[in-house]
């Protein structure tokens, strides 16, 4: 093959996983939605009490274990060895096999505290119905890398839209079976746990068959090679962790949550039911910020490959531009989505979730897609520099910040303390991170047009306040939600006219983007008649 043909491979390989996981998230944020309609605000609750336990061992399985094992497997296909490349995949597997019993085996048996811990013995059994999920991730995780680490996305990239589909499918009808037949908030809960597990399932199933169908060499049991086995462990553990952190910042600081708020609402004054309905309507304001956030990080985690090629070619100038570019990117569309979140909030509120129940609380919140946005984007241009251990050493921080921050804020001021809390916690990861890439790269010098981006902002602002004072929603889901997406509409459209007019992005910076050289036409077209 030639290199031509290996960088094109390359690149449809990088193109391809990013659509697929930009697919993944808007499925991920889109079920929630539905499924709070049909549990209710305490069901909610529920679910997003055990969510991070089972994002965490599906990120495991999709972001840091397979990019390793794909690592070691190239390294001995370069070398002509399938035979080591398969060992390798063995080795893997048993490593993870191992590592998958461990955390099932902390999960199931650690429910009861994890439970009492959350202020909610009812808990358990749903955490115990998560716990499984891990047991799924050895396979999974090592079938995918080994995929990966032969320059073949494609299973990986089915699998993930197979698990994702049979996952958010499996959630909404067993919810809606359960419900109907007179089960409660906790029992649904249990019921979305295993509906998330027939996902994983799924996706095993589907890559145990390509696996064997494009085996290559014949595998001969043998002895296992203790010095090897740990080389791999260790490589495994190491820098699997390292992916892993960044890619798990806002999970874990749903477990903070989970963990914390409800207890601290106890020690605030609400009562049991008040403080796990309270968590149950503030956890509303994940899926919309997951939302703004794949808005924010989908164009700019594009350029991301680009800095990668850049380093091994040793051209610092464009991994300066392209770092630039990247984190202008996800500044301009996170501050953007994050006002213009926080101007409609209490109509999407009642829009997705029927009622504008703590508005307020999660309109501050949204301000945290700005910073999720910034923080993830910088850690990606981190990992691609060579710098993995400083984006995750950040991440670590925030969210030891995060957890006591909300220990101490919640039982005070009760769950805006929780908002300040992940506010603070990701502004602080966005800082550090920023810094660091600036102190690798040198970001000074780039025209970031923060002013410029500002002065839009309060433009697009204004123009959805008064249109939301012109035709009021008081009353009404409908008329919530003919305000909600009309002032998105309005919002995006003098948002988009704003930053084209006064020349926020440069023409050499929008031929970059999907479009650019139609938009950069229309740039200067209105430029021209201002």
């Amino acid at each position: 093959m030639t290199s031509n043909e290996n960088q094109k491979g390359f690149w449809h390989g990088a193109l391809l996983l990013t659509a697929v996981a930009l697919f993944m998230k808007v499925l991920s944020v889109g079920y929630r939605i539905p499924y709070q309609n049909i549990t209710g605000d305490i069901g909610f609750y529920v679910y997003q009490q055990i969510y991070p336990f089972y994002s965490i061992a599906i990120i495991l399985a999709t972001y840091g274990f397979p990019v390793v094992i794909s690592r070691l497997v190239a390294e001995q296909m370069a070398r002509n060895n399938s035979e080591k490349a398969e060992e390798i995949s063995r080795y893997s597997y048993y490593v993870l096999t191992l590592l998958g019993l461990i955390g099932f085996a902390a999960l199931y048996m650690g429910a009861p505290a994890l439970a009492d811990l959350m202020d909610d013995t009812g808990l358990i059994m749903s955490l115990r119905a998560t716990a499984l999920s891990f047991l799924i991730m050895p396979g999974i995780a090592s079938i995918r890398g080994y995929f990966q680490g032969h320059e073949n996305v494609i299973p990986t990239a089915w699998s993930q839209v197979t698990e994702q589909t049979v996952r958010v499918i499996a959630i909404l009808a067993i919810s809606i079976s359960l419900v109907m037949n007179g089960y409660g908030a906790y029992s649904t809960g249990t019921g979305a746990a295993l509906g998330s597990l027939l996902g994983g399932v799924a996706a095993l199933v589907l890559l145990v068959v390509v696996r064997i169908r494009v085996r290559k060499v014949q595998v001969i049991p043998r002895r296992i090679n203790a010095l090897r086995f740990w080389g791999i462990a260790r490589r495994l553990l190491t820098e699997g962790t390292l992916i892993c952190v960044s890619a798990l910042v806002m999970v874990l600081f749903q477990l903070m949550d989970a963990l914390t708020i409800v207890s601290g609402l106890s020690e605030y004054g609400l009562s049991s039911i008040e403080a796990r309905e309270t968590k149950g309507i503030f956890d509303r304001g994940q899926p919309l910020i997951q939302v703004g956030t794949v808005l924010a990080t989908s164009m700019s985690l594009s350029i991301v490959p680009v800095i990668s090629k850049a380093r091994a070619e040793k051209n610092y100038l464009l991994i300066q531009e392209k770092a630039g570019l990247s984190l202008k990117i996800s500044f301009v569309i996170g501050l953007s989505a994050a006002a213009g979140l926080a101007c409609i909030m209490s109509e999407t509120n009642t829009m997705l979730f029927t009622d504008d129940s703590l508005s307020r609380t999660l309109s501050f919140l949204a301000v945290s897609i700005l910073f999720s946005s910034l923080a993830m984007t910088a850690a990606s241009i981190l990992q691609g520099i060579g710098f993995a251990r400083t984006a995750a050493r950040y991440a670590g921080l925030g969210i030891l910040l995060k957890g006591f921050l909300n220990i101490v804020l919640v039982p005070i001021i009760g769950i805006d303390g929780a908002a300040i809390a992940t506010v603070i916690g990701l502004a602080t990861v966005a800082l550090l991170t920023i810094y660091a890439v600036h102190s690798k790269v040198g970001l000074i010098q780039y025209p970031f047009h923060i002013g410029r981006t500002i002065t839009a902002v309060l433009i697009m602002c204004s123009a959805v306040i008064m249109l939301q004072i012109l035709f009021p929603s008081v009353g009404s889901r409908t008329l919530a939600s003919v305000s909600a997406l009309g002032g998105a509409v309005v919002g995006a459209s003098v948002l988009g006219l704003t930053l084209m007019m006064i020349g926020v992005f440069t023409d050499n910076e929008l031929v970059q983007l999907p479009k650019g050289h139609k938009i950069r036409l229309l740039q200067n077209n209105l430029r021209k008649g201002v």
